[in-house]
């Protein structure tokens, strides 16, 4: 896989010149925020982005498809010091840029069409769940935790070099994914601002007690660590049903002790995962009903009974539903609900055995879809904890937005929102594409 991205970086050098005077689309976007928190005087955060994007198309039924992200961090304090990028497999690590930057290469694939399917392959998001801000069958990318959940998922997911096939069998939609890419969350180290605290992701440690050193196992580019999926999907007049198979690296880390210069730490590595689910979408009258179920049977967990860190493999439930239907005075309304089992959990699991959640978010426009004001709120009945967020954003042009937004955190400290809850925010951010 080191000759993959070289590969296509190739192609696409000798590709140029005819490329160029076919392009499609391109666009280069800015974002600019400034964050404050009630826990501290200073400001939170500030970045720059820039996202360029471009679309070519070769010729009516291909194209190639590029977009990057560069960024610099005014206040270093979403990963504090030079980025502990060792979660990435190599040939999928932003390029760092001193402390403060990074430039990553967000999509870059061909695609190829026809009219039973398509092809892509390349650096890419492949989207098969459905439910809003709640992953069950989103189970191919994972995501950067930097700015925990608040980022939009869309820009979280990490995307990763893959093969991607979308073909019609008849009455039946298939998709198959090969990813040869075992690259894992990122997960903000010690110091950031949302930093993960919480017991169930220090792999049992109390919060507010000092965790031992931690190193990671880098995750390689080798096909021993690919994954592979498949979902075949039907329409039924409103109804859409979904059967999903996975197999691959599990993205999120687990945790052993070490000896590192003679003194005792903690470090993340990666198991397998197998995941076995479906996905229902059906209209009904004004509202769509959404579900996703995921079997996950023997998947690695921590425990820490005894103080020592062991590991054990136990079958995973993992089911949620939303509702979307457009409410009175036009506001779009989203309810969903989320259920995480852990099937015969021994004494000691560093994670709760059973979490629910639940999510609400409300938005209505104004003047013509110029002016959007939205709300969410999520609500741990595990931990009894809620993160609540409001969003204004006005479209001055086609072009350019500005958006004031607060996020709120409640809770005790070893909470899922709890452990933020001095890390509430205001942020004033500025787009603007060319």
């Amino acid at each position: 896989m080191r000759f993959f991205v070289p590969a296509l970086a190739l192609i696409a050098l000798l590709t140029g010149p005819c490329l160029a005077a076919e392009v499609e689309s391109a666009a280069l976007e800015t974002d600019l925020s400034y964050g404050y928190s009630r826990a501290t005087s200073a400001s939170m955060q500030g970045f720059v982005e820039l996202v360029p994007s471009l679309d070519l198309g070769t010729s009516e039924n291909t194209s190639l498809i590029m977009s990057a992200r560069l960024r610099a961090d005014a206040k270093d304090e979403l990963e504090p010091g030079r980025p502990d990028l060792d979660s990435y497999a190599p040939g999928s690590r932003p390029l760092q840029l001193g402390n403060t930057g990074t430039a990553e290469l967000r999509d870059f694939y061909f695609e190829w069409r026809s009219a039973h399917g398509l092809a892509r392959l390349g650096k890419q998001q492949i989207v098969w769940g459905r439910l809003d801000g709640i992953k069950v069958l989103d189970l191919v990318n994972p995501q950067d935790f930097r700015e925990f959940i608040l980022d939009d998922f869309a820009d979280s997911r990490i995307s990763l070099w893959s093969a991607y096939f979308d073909y019609n069998l008849g009455n039946w939609r298939a998709e198959l994914a090969l990813i040869p890419d075992g690259t894992g969350h990122m997960i903000p180290g010690a110091g950031a601002w949302f930093e993960l605290t919480a017991p169930r992701f220090r792999f049992g440690a109390a919060a507010g007690q000092p965790g031992l050193p931690v190193s990671i196992a880098q995750p390689s580019h080798a096909f021993d660590d690919a994954a592979a999926g498949l979902r075949l999907s039907r329409q039924l007049n409103n109804l859409e049903l979904a059967l999903v198979a996975y197999t691959g690296s599990d993205p999120e880390p687990l945790g052993r002790l070490v000896v590192a210069g003679g003194a005792p730490a903690v470090e993340r590595f990666y198991e397998r995962r197998d995941a076995f689910g479906f996905s229902v979408d059906m209209g009904l009258g004004p509202a769509v009903l959404r579900a996703e179920y995921a079997y996950q049977p023997d998947r690695t967990f921590n425990t820490r009974s005894t103080g020592a860190l062991d590991t054990v493999a136990l079958d995973q439930h993992r089911g949620a539903f939303g509702v979307d239907m457009d409410g009175p005075l036009g506001i779009f309304i989203n309810v969903q609900y989320l259920v995480d089992t852990i099937a015969a959990a021994p004494a000691g699991l560093v994670r709760p055995d059973r979490d629910r959640l639940a999510t609400l978010y409300l938005r209505r426009a104004f003047a013509y879809d110029s002016v959007v004001v939205a709300a969410r709120w999520y609500h741990s009945f595990t931990d009894d904890d809620d993160l609540a967020a409001l969003s204004i954003e006005y479209d001055i042009n086609d072009s350019t937005a500005v958006e004031l937004a607060a996020q709120y955190f409640s809770g005790v400290d070893e909470g899922l929102f709890g452990q933020f809850r001095d890390r509430d925010r205001i942020t004033l951010s500025l787009s603007h594409t060319f």
